[in-house]
């Protein structure tokens, strides 16, 4: 038997990566989040990303037939026909997550780095690299495509707003309730002009990470062709430190007048790297406090969005200083049996 049809390391089980898909595919629906997620149906991403996994893992010896499968549902799920009023919209969230599968399939098939992480991240730069090329033959199309989104957020939001109109009928019925609603809706549309629109590029790029990982980890699940090492637990979650660099170059062209110019440039760098270090802060307050079973993992993710004002800086702290500090090896280092000075 080869190596890649040898029998697969054991891995996490399907508990939590059936309750991340479900999160996936559900939370994009909730009024927040899609208020300002760039894509809201996200098996536009995941299916063709899973593809992309099985087509990888047949050049590597596995099954053609459940390639050809997942590339025959992909490819069911592109020609869906699309919303009227929203062709545009939907021709592009089908085109980006075309070019990360592809992307994505291409890294796994040459193999490049070993980690998940690296791969994901070459991918989404790959297609964002692509998706830059096109756009430079084709005069104002960063301006139309923002615009595209920002159509598609505004059309969401005035649907939630005709939805909460009808829940409440009655003019007379509960009118701290709707004046309640009629703000949280006004709240909805001003976010999505002045923040997801400008930055779906970001936002855009992490829900595409999101969909990677989850093909990941749902590829290895169900085939034997090994594509690479398996998802650590988040506790583990880190990264190169020299991604620093990028945070840095976006807050400075952030803040910079001189470059007032490239300023979304720059929100968009912070937005997806200050994410990837909230990440990696929430991995060490994981580390530091072990959830010991699943609904205590649970019950702490939920605390964690009711407290997000606090523990999301909390966390870009820790996962900023980490990069210098390295708080989970020091853990390590002082719980040693030679004590603090003992050699790694």
């Amino acid at each position: 038997m080869s190596d890649a049809l040898a029998a697969p390391p054991r891995e996490q089980g399907w508990t939590r990566i059936v309750i991340a898909l479900v999160a996936f595919l559900l939370l994009s629906h909730a009024p927040v989040v899609r208020a300002a997620a760039p894509v809201v149906d996200t098996l536009v991403l995941l299916v063709p990303a899973l593809a992309a996994c099985f087509i990888a893992g047949w050049r590597r010896g596995g099954s053609s037939a459940l390639a050809l499968a997942w590339a025959a549902l992909a490819g069911l799920l592109l020609a869906i026909p699309s919303r009227a009023g929203s062709e545009a919209y939907t021709d592009l969230a089908r085109s980006w997550g075309v070019l990360v599968a592809g992307a994505l399939g291409l890294v796994c098939i040459l193999g490049w780095r070993r980690q998940f992480l690296g791969r994901a991240l070459a991918a989404v730069g790959i297609a964002a690299l692509i998706a830059a090329i096109g756009m430079a033959f084709a005069s104002h199309a960063a301006g139309r495509i923002e615009d595209v989104f920002a159509r598609e957020l505004q059309l969401r939001n005035s649907t939630v707003l005709a939805q909460w109109a009808r829940g409440f009928p009655d003019a007379n019925f509960a009118p701290a309730v709707r004046e309640w609603a009629a703000r949280r809706a006004l709240q909805l549309q001003q976010a999505s002009e002045s923040f997801a629109a400008p930055l779906y590029p970001a936002l855009l790029a992490l829900e595409s990470l999101a969909a990677c990982a989850l093909a990941w980890g749902l590829y290895h699940r169900m085939s034997r062709a090994r594509l690479g090492a398996a998802l650590a637990p988040f506790r583990f979650f880190r990264f190169s430190d020299e991604l620093i660099w990028a945070l840095v170059a976006g807050m400075t062209i952030t803040v910079l007048p001189a470059l007032d110019a490239m300023r979304v440039v720059g929100a968009n760098l912070v937005v997806f790297f200050g994410a990837l270090y909230a990440l990696r802060g929430f991995g060490v307050i994981a580390w530091f406090y072990p959830q010991p079973t699943l609904g205590a993992q649970l019950a702490a993710s939920a605390a964690a969005v009711v407290l997000l004002p606090v523990s999301l800086p909390l966390a870009v702290g820790l996962g900023v200083t980490d990069t210098w500090i390295d708080w989970r090896r020091r853990v390590r280092t002082a719980n040693s049996p030679a004590g603090p000075g003992a050699t790694r």
